[in-house]
């Protein structure tokens, strides 16, 4: 498809929210003017989005699965080198999907789908020193526990415990349980705000006694803590322990084996188990404990991978396909089959909002990838082209 070199520029600045508001008016006017129209802004379009879902792999020549990935497409459109697009791109994923999904050209693979598969939702259950077990869906509700404090829920601030009327001076605990497809965040007594991923749960006190504010963490969990320079804060999973005294950071324990911590701003220190020598992180490190051995690894990382889940994001940072549906798998609530092994050491970089439909996500690693993916019966398959 032949197209000028003013018109090729024109919708590269589009993709990139460059126009200003009269220009994209009129540009928006020539694209629904005809269906070749469409068709030379989805195949552009797709050449601007490959930069944010390329395959990344030291084993794989990346400038020759770009062309491969040309010619899926059937594009007949001049070069545009990898830097001139990287330098274009400053839109989210989601201006693309309805003109992806609705092309019916045959260019594409398509996924096949017979059940929809939404994304996680705010929800969790809420578990008291009584043992009752309340479901946190009602918009808002208070509760008052044995010790007589009370107990806040509401539907958009989470859950909020207060030491107003709290009478006992021995510690009480609850647990909060957050199922695959469910995220829910909670403020503990101590003015400490915790965000849970999906498949985690955390056992807390419901007031903090003694000289140490200690909560125990199974799954993922973003932590703003308190400062308190008397009452060190601990987080302890599966009997690593991250000491905080005022800081954010999140612990990965999904792996009860190997869990990883990584800190955003203050200090911490770890210990993979009780005899284990403390380690300490700087902001932007990780630390990867192990369990088995004790020890507990400290590198440099780009944060935003390890924590873009908080903030409605999927961050994927040369990460292998299998860790990807994996994530995948908790929050969409799903089961993931493998056909092919190969599949799982596919690597992928990539950004997209948490909250759109998987079959968007599944789309662009199919799309520059030999992976193929098809939804059935509340499942992803994966497998080889």
């Amino acid at each position: 498809m032949n197209i000028s070199d003013q018109k090729y520029q024109e919708i590269v600045d589009y993709i990139s929210g460059e126009l200003t508001e009269e220009e994209k008016n009129d540009f928006e006017i020539w694209l629904n003017t005809s269906e070749q129209n469409k068709k030379a802004y989805q195949q552009i379009l797709r050449k601007v989005l490959y930069t944010r879902w390329s395959l990344k792999s030291t084993q794989v020549n990346t400038e020759l699965e770009f062309n491969k990935f040309e010619k899926r497409i059937g594009a007949r459109l001049r070069y545009l080198s990898f830097a001139a697009v990287a330098a274009s791109i400053i839109l989210l994923v989601s201006i693309a999907i309805p003109y992806l999904l609705n092309d019916q050209a045959g260019e594409n693979e398509n996924i096949a789908q017979l059940v929809q598969i939404e994304p996680g939702k705010r929800g969790a259950e809420l578990i008291l020193s009584t043992g009752e077990s309340v479901e946190l869906r009602e918009k808002t509700k208070t509760i008052k526990e044995k010790d007589g404090s009370l107990i806040e829920i509401d539907s958009l601030k989470g859950i909020e415990y207060s030491a107003e009327e709290a009478t006992t001076p021995r510690e009480i605990y609850n647990t909060l349980r957050v199922s695959y497809g469910q995220e829910y965040d909670i403020l503990l007594a101590d003015g400490t705000r915790v965000w849970l991923n999906s498949g985690s749960e955390l056992k807390y006190p419901v007031q903090f006694v003694g000289d140490k504010r200690q909560v125990y963490l199974k799954g993922e969990a973003y932590f703003d803590v308190t400062p308190d320079k008397e009452k060190a804060f601990i987080v302890d999973s599966y009997g690593q322990q991250v000491k905080v005294y005022g800081t954010e950071f999140c612990v990965n324990a999904y792996n009860q084996n190997e869990i990883k911590t990584v800190l955003v701003e203050g200090s911490v220190g770890i210990k993979a188990n009780a005899k284990s020598i403390e380690a300490k992180l700087q902001p932007g490190e990780l630390g990867f404990a192990n369990l088995r051995t004790g020890q507990t690894e400290v590198t440099k990382v780009n944060v935003r991978p390890y924590i873009a889940w908080k903030d409605g994001d999927f961050v994927f940072e040369n990460q292998s396909l299998e860790d990807i549906m994996t994530r995948l798998e908790r929050w969409y609530n799903v089961k993931i089959f493998f056909m092919n092994e190969e599949c799982k050491a596919y690597r992928f970089t990539g950004d997209m909002k948490r909250y759109s439909d998987v079959k968007d996500l599944l789309y662009f690693m199919q799309e520059t990838s030999n992976a193929k993916f098809e939804i059935k019966d509340n499942a992803i398959v994966v497998m080889v082209k």
